[in-house]
């Protein structure tokens, strides 16, 4: 059988273990295995599956550095909380596939709600490819396509408009080979966090807009499994969600990340803020040339001013403003 403990680890350079073992056991039908062709019986293996969250920056390490006055610790507090559920250790659900050949040979997927797992899959001997995700079942803007093949597996949003929902959960992914043979065997992997998040902390200076919105463009469309690559054809507009707390408005929103480039006249990735006031809209461009990778988390602090504009207080990010801006058709902004 293939035993496989799955681990999901917290900040980098730490491992926690999970609170709730799980067991599940799939057989596949076995031909011949009577007769004396035994290559197409099944034979017990086992494997380990290092589900670790390895993060570059963590969501608690950015609050903390980025929100230190004490009048933005309400509001670094409400924007933890919020994404409490994307940067996190445990795993709701772990899909695994199994492809001999490029097809699929066995394919399950088990709710964990836990940080570990073991899992018993009775597999016939062959060399696998071994694809797996976690999270991806209570994850609503994304879906997963192409499974038949190991070739096209990949993660995709689901909804087909330009303009897409934030991700709620924290999606991880895994490939490994598995030659089976007729000897004792040991696999191990490691899942590893596909998605990021980044946020939009405004400082509303004593402003009372009537209404703030915000989007994030230039980040990626899907991703494929087996190559571990992301792809960015149709780059979708995200988002945000908005937390108000004292003087202060977050914008924030989980996705995949940004391209991983040099510096663009039009930065790496956007973030677009729309502010109603006086019944006019001010639109504001702020761009990043900082790549906003996987598994990071990353908090852009603005001040706005009495017309809507904002006034970057992040270093070495640009804002371009419009003033009385009127939809224009190349955004699908709902003001």
């Amino acid at each position: 059988m293939i035993k496989i403990r799955n681990i999901l680890g917290g900040m980098p350079g730490s491992l926690h273990w999970g609170r709730l073992g799980w067991t599940a056991c799939a057989v596949v039908p076995l031909a011949s295995c009577i007769d004396e062709d035994l290559s197409k019986c099944g034979v017990d293996y086992a494997a380990e599956y290092v589900v670790e969250q390895r993060l570059e920056v963590s969501l608690q390490g950015e609050i903390a550095s980025e929100l230190i006055r004490p009048e933005e610790q309400p509001i670094g507090r409400r924007l933890e909380q919020a994404l409490g559920g994307v940067f996190t250790d445990v795993a709701h659900d772990i899909d695994l596939s199994f492809y001999d050949g490029n097809r699929l040979a066995w394919h399950e997927n088990n709710v964990v709600n836990a940080a570990s797992a073991s899992v018993t899959v009775y597999l016939q001997r062959a060399d696998y490819r071994n694809l797996a995700l976690a999270n991806l079942a209570i994850e609503p803007a994304m879906a997963l396509t192409g499974a038949d093949s190991d070739l096209t597996m990949a993660v995709g949003y689901r909804a087909e408009a330009d303009t897409v929902d934030s991700q709620s959960a924290g999606l991880f992914s895994a490939r490994m080979d598995m030659r089976l043979e007729d000897r004792n065997q040991t696999f191990s992997t490691r899942l590893y966090m596909l998605n990021c998040a980044a946020a939009l902390v405004i400082d509303r200076n004593g402003c009372q807009p009537e209404d703030i919105r915000a989007y994030v463009e230039g980040t990626a469309a899907g991703f494929a499994v087996n190559d571990s690559t992301y792809s960015f054809g149709a780059s979708p507009i995200v988002r945000t969600r908005r937390i108000t707390e004292g003087g202060y408005d977050c914008l924030y929103a989980a996705m995949l990340p940004s391209a991983d480039g040099t510096r663009a006249a039009d930065g790496l990735w956007r973030m677009n803020v729309y502010v109603q006031t006086g019944g006019k809209t001010t639109e504001n461009v702020i761009t990043v040339n900082d790549p906003l990778r996987a598994g990071c988390m990353r908090i852009i602090k603005v001040r706005m001013k009495g017309d809507g504009s904002v006034e970057a207080v992040t270093p070495e990010v640009g804002v371009s403003v419009t003033l009385d801006w009127k939809p224009g058709g190349s955004h699908d902004v709902e003001i």
